[in-house]
């Protein structure tokens, strides 16, 4: 069984080290950090790995240190005696294959794995890991021996073309996954504003939300759609406007902006009027004064 060293044990780092050592895809050899009980705290949730052991001595290293961190990291990685064909890994969504170039030159095999999950609590990334997709982008058998032992623990996986801009990828997902809970936290707001509470919030939105995420996965984003907007009735959005604006400034931008994107993918979807939807996009103009 090879081994796998893991730098910045984290909670990407501790949770991909878990799931391969429960499933026996690697031996986890050293666990890096900073501060020794951060190192200590992950070897407990792993249930492996040895704090004090040298990462040079692994067959896999997998870096998991935050996007700031990661050229410095390398480089350090760099003076170690790695060992020949040594994989080394970083997880980091924006940051490509210029991260490793510290590297170059030594005989090692370089490949961006990244997650795409959100990892904001290790027990919970575990659990429901299963189908996460994990994308790859680098020397062609590591890529191959990654994406086998990702797929070991459940993972899809996915190799991103040759030369990829990673800052627009990772900008896609942000776009997609990170601002989805803001939005709905503007509508809890709002809600709030009526006098409807948190919890009655996302009770009333949970079955509307999921039902709109599976039409979109299912069936694209246009075809999803429904609403004033969707409709084309500039009337109804130009009342949410007034009411936004007196209440909250900033979110009434908010809404302003999504709307009128939003309006351009109704003309798109082809249901609403050609005048509402010019309706609302001169409603949600921005304001250049």
């Amino acid at each position: 069984m090879k081994r796998l060293a893991i730098i910045g044990p984290g909670k990407v780092g501790r949770t991909l080290a878990k799931l391969f050592h429960e499933a026996q895809v690697f031996e986890i050899g050293a666990i890096v950090a900073r501060r020794p009980e951060t190192a200590a705290d992950a070897a407990d949730f792993i249930g492996a790995g040895r704090v004090k052991g040298d990462p040079a001595e692994a067959d896999i290293i997998l870096v998991s240190v935050p996007d700031p961190e990661l050229e410095s990291a390398l480089a350090r990685l760099a003076l170690c005696d790695l060992k020949p064909d040594t994989i080394i890994t970083h997880t980091s969504g924006a940051r490509g294959l210029e991260a490793f170039a510290s590297l170059t030159g030594l005989p090692v095999r370089c490949v961006c794995t990244h997650p795409v999950k959100a990892f904001s609590d290790p027990d919970r990334s575990v659990a429901t890991f299963a189908g996460t997709m994990v994308t790859l982008d680098g020397e062609a058998s590591a890529q191959a021996e990654l994406a086998s032992a990702f797929q070991a623990i459940g993972a899809q996986t996915l190799a991103l073309p040759d030369g990829i801009d990673r800052t627009l990828y990772h900008a896609a997902i942000v776009f997609m996954a990170n601002h989805l809970p803001t939005l709905i936290q503007a509508g809890l707001e709002t809600f709030a504003q009526v006098g409807i509470s948190r919890a009655d919030g996302l009770a009333i939105a949970g079955p509307i939300l999921r039902d709109t995420l599976e039409a979109v996965l299912g069936r694209g984003p246009a075809a999803a759609l429904t609403g004033p907007v969707a409709r084309g009735d500039a009337e109804t959005v130009s009342r949410h406007l007034e009411k936004l604006a007196a209440a909250d400034p900033d979110r009434a931008v908010l809404y302003a902006a999504l709307a009128r994107a939003t309006a351009d993918l109704s003309a798109e979807k082809g249901e609403a009027s050609v005048d509402g939807l010019l309706a609302i996009r001169e409603l949600t103009e921005p304001d250049t004064n």
